[in-house]
């Protein structure tokens, strides 16, 4: 997809990851030219990163990054797909610096389902649209972020949805947020 291809994508991910929530976007991207990374938060992350089924175990992944060894530069977008992942990374000191970075240099950042915790401890939200689970409404509300119950919500360089039944439409409205995103530079 023109604006995509060759573009790099860190995937925040940690054990509970959503399996369809992160191979679903991730098929999309790389179907379109981009290149996902897996961006773990700990060494144990490089032998295994555990997913989930709804319930069930899912696949498991490895690492091929960890989050303290990177930077928004590094990357053109940011993904966070859901399950118990993010609450899981949402506290980690690493996660809430990558994800503000991202925020900081207007580089579109993709959440799914609970994904949006990540934002809310990285103290992202208040003012800003977002969807996610139901179960975390409130929390994006407390948080000072605007809840919306729609399947994707896009605001500024964000774009969430609230999970799996949704994410046809959420990766039509990834796919067009990067293939037309143009970040600030940073200042030297």
């Amino acid at each position: 997809m023109q604006g995509v291809e060759g573009k790099r994508i860190a995937a925040l991910v940690g054990d509970g990851f959503e399996e369809v929530d992160l191979t679903e976007p991730r098929r999309a991207l790389e179907e379109a030219g981009a290149i996902v990374t897996i961006v773990g938060i700990d060494e144990r992350g490089r032998q295994r990163i555990r997913g989930k089924r709804g319930l069930d175990d899912g696949q498991n992944i490895r690492a091929e990054e960890l989050v303290a060894d990177c930077t928004a530069e590094d990357f053109d977008a940011l993904l966070i797909p859901g399950g118990v992942s993010p609450d899981r990374i949402r506290t980690d000191r690493e996660v809430q610096r990558f994800v503000r970075e991202f925020d900081t240099l207007k580089k579109p950042m993709f959440s799914i389902g609970h994904g949006a915790q990540v934002l809310i401890s990285a103290q992202l939200v208040r003012g800003r649209q977002v969807t996610g689970v139901h179960s975390i409404a409130d929390d994006i509300r407390n948080a000072g972020g605007l809840y919306r119950d729609q399947p994707t919500v896009a605001d500024s360089n964000w774009v969430s949805t609230r999970g799996g039944d949704d994410l046809s439409q959420f990766d039509r409205a990834m796919l067009e947020k990067l293939a037309t995103s143009v970040p600030i530079q940073p200042v030297s």
